[in-house]
């Protein structure tokens, strides 16, 4: 009885996971084909094809700036959260302290905390410090809500790392630096890069903390919103897409790169 209610129940979960990967992945199967629409406005399925969207998106600068600056601040707040998660990582894993478990909690915390909170208390001290609209407070706001992913990411590929071969740097004279640079980085770098990677595209497509911390410019997320508020033009179909294209092929690099990383631990 066991044996045959196993495979029913084995096929009634295939069947719900792929259900579910169905109704995340159908708005993608929409999106993309609505990016070549010539019409004026949405329709699915487009009654026109062509590129018209793709090419208002390139040549309007109101977009482009706003890529700009969703790209520049990405890019620095990945950087600072890579750098700032790694160190901590560091000493969270190789040195025992007494209140590691609440800095630990204290540091991934913003993996739970609804953003909107996070953006309201940073927006009131950015107020009081007069670091309002600034480009540097939105970075530093997206490099704490990107920290938990890299120290997360990080944290898991230097548990796998044998801190044995460091310990040894240091017996042959190599300082703490040299030491960690020479025998755990190289084979920490990879989850390095994916990490940042993730991190990039957590601020990248972050909404809430940009629209509280931003309003003398508007990075693409806003420029989104506020079309979508406004008129809902087909250029968001050609955005969407584009981000769709880049994402998937900057998680797929990252993912392999993480697998070639481990794979190389193990052997």
């Amino acid at each position: 009885m066991a044996a045959k209610r196993k495979p029913t129940s084995a096929i009634a979960l295939a069947v719900y996971f792929w259900s579910i990967v169905a109704y995340l992945v159908f708005p993608i199967f929409v999106v993309i084909p609505l990016s070549f629409s010539s019409s004026d406005f949405l329709r699915f399925p487009p009654e026109q094809i062509g590129l018209r969207w793709y090419y208002e998106y390139f040549s309007d600068p109101v977009w482009i700036d706003a890529t700009l600056l969703s790209l520049k601040v990405a890019l620095a707040s990945s950087l600072l959260a890579t750098i700032v998660g790694t160190m901590a990582v560091v000493v969270l894993e190789r040195q025992a302290f007494r209140l590691r478990g609440m800095v630990t909690a204290f540091v991934t915390a913003p993996i739970i905390t609804p953003h909107i909170f996070i953006a309201l208390g940073i927006f009131i001290m950015a107020i009081k410090l007069g670091f309002a609209d600034n480009e540097l407070t939105l970075i530093g706001a997206h490099a704490t809500i990107s920290l938990p992913f890299v120290v997360l990411i990080v944290g898991a590929s230097i548990r796998q790392i044998d801190p044995t071969l460091e310990r040894a740097a240091r017996v042959l004279g190599a300082g703490p630096f040299r030491a960690f640079r020479a025998a755990t980085l190289p084979s920490l770098l990879p989850a390095m890069v994916a990490a940042a990677v993730f991190s990039f595209f957590v601020s990248f497509d972050e909404l809430i903390i940009a629209q509280f911390l931003m309003s003398s410019r508007e990075t693409l997320p806003m420029r989104i919103w506020a079309d979508l508020r406004l008129e809902i033009s087909p250029t968001v179909a050609a955005v969407a897409s584009l981000l769709i294209v880049a994402t998937t092929v900057a998680m797929v690099g990252a993912e392999l790169l993480r697998r070639r990383a481990a794979s190389v631990q193990d052997g």
